[in-house]
């Protein structure tokens, strides 16, 4: 076949030109002939086909664009959507977000931006004129002074008491100084040291280090210094000082994540974080002079600016108070229709409601109940008010805040805090001091009543209450009463007022961790709504981590991470498990640690306790142990705690050997006359119905 084409194309191509003659045709000029008219006829064919499937191609396109504009015109009759001309524009207008005017240049006039990004900060934060001014210049001062290269952009101590406004401060000037393009981002990071009380959470510091000075935000705020191991301090204070954290181990970056890899050799290891021009801010409510204690003098002279807050006045307050009901007036206008005049009585109302703890955070709480209340209300009235704009007054009257209106009126209780119930606390003590043996276990519950007294009593006389982290892990072997005590712990949180609900949701793996991608994190965070306000107890939690390849495991675990950040003043878990086993298993997240800082072992029953419990369960089942079967009890129990606590002791134990004891005493009993069977012979256990041999291996 290749020597025919061959010749065919020599002949057509002799002298490398075209040649098909004139006059009688040779051979292989007929056959070229013949193989141009066979092409020619495969294109007329294929070019028919090719119209015909356009053809019907349009066909479709043309019915589906009918089909299309009857739908339309179907839903337009409906009133179900717009025209496509006010409906493009909404979709743009949710899809993008706003920048910055300096997002991608700075601004022409770095100068006047600074000053109108200042007088807007300035109309928001009321009283604190002389920290703003302090606060700005901070700012200001790389674009003056210039930015040393690898060296933070600037280090800002942020200091005043509790309650004067410095972090919605910062914030406000933060996203000030965004919209006058000086920022590239309007967002704080915030970096809890506290979370990092132990040596060994150097590792999680290390990445929420590398996320935060690798983020968008360009301002990066340290709080909770004091609260930070020491040894981990250092590490701040290299970024301050020379703008370079350098690691002690190799990390690989996988999906924004360090992964520690020692000494191994990896492409684009990370072996340092840089501070890539941040501004570090640190906020204290201490003297200067602790940050000289905990960061030492190198780190102090690294400081560019300190900033305090000075105390809120009555002025000041009163004029907070003025702005805060101006925002709900205007926000109640937009959202409800619903707008009111207010006088002095109610601005003064709201700054009597401020706390040193809470600072104006206690206004932005009441205001917040305001707009849900007025919204329940505008919901309830929605057809017989229509579109039309309400006007009413707001005043205060019998000690709380009143929204009149022409037909109706709203009162502003205070929200009640859970109301501790004393009873309630009696009766799970009185059960407390019923369990057998977990004297240390007892002890530390009972502390949680202590302490949470003492911080109540510190928050009513203005003082600052730390109230702590409730979280908890359960070690032990089963039968250790783990479960038993976490009920009694929701129970107890709830009748001290700690927790709103006071449940307990008890639930393994297997209630956590789903059977295909995407089902997992779902899961988990229908697990967590269902504990709000009460105890999620986990046990056997050790089984949610089954190695690095086990994503499903750690998707459940970074997701119940995520739940008691976002929950955690009305969530409390509880995880439980072997003690060697959840020890691996708090490896498993770098954050777990730091967030379960409770860590309470269950021992072992002894021999003697297990005798009482033994004694106690069958009292409760209505029957009597007698005296001879204490002593082969007593053995039993020694022999079989020596062997196979981890699996079959401890309370188990008893509870399997007391029901047995049951069955058999039956079958004894049924053996005779039982209508002559008295009540002491009825209730009796004796020796041969409890079968110590169980269990235990005979030479």
């Amino acid at each position: 076949m290749k020597n025919d084409i061959d010749s065919i194309l020599d002949a057509l191509f002799s002298g490398g030109k075209l040649n098909v003659g004139s006059g009688t045709k040779s051979r292989a000029a007929k056959d070229a002939e013949d193989f141009l008219n066979s092409i020619e006829k495969t294109n007329a064919n294929m070019q028919s086909s090719l119209n015909r499937q356009i053809s019907d191609l349009d066909k479709l396109t043309s019915d589906a664009q009918r089909s299309m504009d009857e739908m339309r015109r179907l839903l337009d009759a409906e009133g179900l959507t717009g025209t496509p001309e006010t409906e493009a524009p909404k979709a743009e207008t949710a899809e993008k977000k706003p920048k910055a005017k300096g997002a991608e240049e700075p601004p022409q006039d770095p100068a006047q931006s600074f000053r109108e990004a200042r007088e807007a900060t300035g109309r928001t934060v009321i009283g604190q004129d002389a920290f703003l001014d302090s606060l700005f210049t901070a700012f200001r001062r790389p674009s003056v002074t210039g930015r040393e290269n690898g060296k933070p952009a600037a280090v800002v101590v942020i200091s005043g008491k509790e309650g004067t406004g410095r972090h919605s401060a910062l914030a406000t000037s933060a996203a000030a100084l965004c919209k006058e393009g000086v920022l590239k981002n309007g967002e704080v990071t915030n970096i809890d040291l506290s979370r990092y009380p132990n040596a060994e959470d150097g590792k999680l510091l290390t990445q929420d280090l590398f996320s935060a000075l690798h983020g968008e935000n360009d301002i990066v705020l340290f709080e909770n210094f004091e609260q930070c191991h020491k040894s981990l301090l250092p590490m701040v204070a290299a970024l301050c000082e020379t703008g370079v954290l350098k690691l002690a181990s190799r990390y690989a970056l996988q999906k924004g994540m360090l992964i520690d890899v020692g000494t191994a050799l990896v492409p684009d290891a990370v072996s340092e974080i840089s501070v890539n021009g941040k501004y570090l801010v640190f906020l204290t409510s201490q003297k200067d002079s602790a940050f000289t204690d905990a960061f030492g003098a190198a780190f102090l002279s690294s400081v560019t600016d300190f900033c305090r807050t000075a105390e809120f006045t009555r002025e000041s307050l009163l004029r907070i108070g003025e702005a805060a009901l101006g925002a709900l007036n205007d926000r109640t206008k937009a959202k409800l229709n619903y707008t009111f005049t207010f006088g002095e009585d109610a601005s003064a109302f709201l700054a009597d409601k401020f706390s040193r703890r809470d600072g104006v955070e206690s206004m932005a709480r009441l205001t917040e109940r305001c707009f849900r209340l007025l919204s329940e209300e505008k919901l309830r009235r929605a057809e017989k008010d229509g579109e039309k704009t309400v006007s009413g007054t707001l005043g205060v009257k019998d000690g709380v805040l009143m929204f009149t209106f022409p037909d109706f009126a709203v009162t502003v209780e205070e929200e009640k805090k859970q109301a501790a119930d004393p009873k309630a606390a009696e009766e799970v003590k009185s059960e407390l001091n019923e369990i057998i043996g977990l004297s240390e276990v007892k002890g530390y519950v009972l502390s949680l009543e202590q302490n949470y007294i003492i911080q109540r009593l510190r928050e009513a006389r203005g003082m600052k209450a730390d109230v702590p982290t409730m979280h908890m892990i359960f070690t032990g072997n089963p039968g250790t009463g783990k479960t038993t005590i976490a009920r009694l712990v929701s129970r107890y949180l709830k009748a001290m007022g700690v927790l709103s609900g006071g449940q307990l949701i008890e639930v393994t793996r297997a209630d956590l961790v789903g059977k295909y991608v995407g089902h997992t994190a779902p899961l988990t965070q229908q697990v967590i709504r269902s504990a709000l306000g009460g105890v999620l107890f986990i046990d056997e939690a050790y089984s949610l981590y089954r190695g690095a390849d086990d994503s499903f495991g750690l998707e459940a675990i970074d997701t119940i991470v995520k739940g008691m950040e976002d929950h955690r003043e009305d969530l409390i878990v509880i995880l439980a498990g072997y003690t060697k086993e959840m020890e691996e298993f708090l490896t498993a997240n770098s954050g777990l640690r730091s967030r379960f800082p409770n860590i309470i072992e269950f021992p072992d029953y002894t021999a003697e306790e297990l005798l009482a419990i033994t004694k106690l369960t069958a009292k409760k089942k209505g029957y009597t142990i007698g005296e001879t079967c204490e002593t082969p009890l007593l053995q039993y129990y020694e022999k079989r705690q020596a062997t196979d606590a981890r699996t079959a002791g401890n309370g188990r134990l008893v509870r399997n050997l007391v029901e047995d004891a049951i069955l058999n005493q039956s079958r004894r009993l049924t053996g005779g006359d039982v209508t002559r069977l008295t009540e002491a012979e009825l209730a009796a256990l004796l020796s041969e119905d409890f079968d110590l041999s169980e269990g235990i291996e005979t030479v």
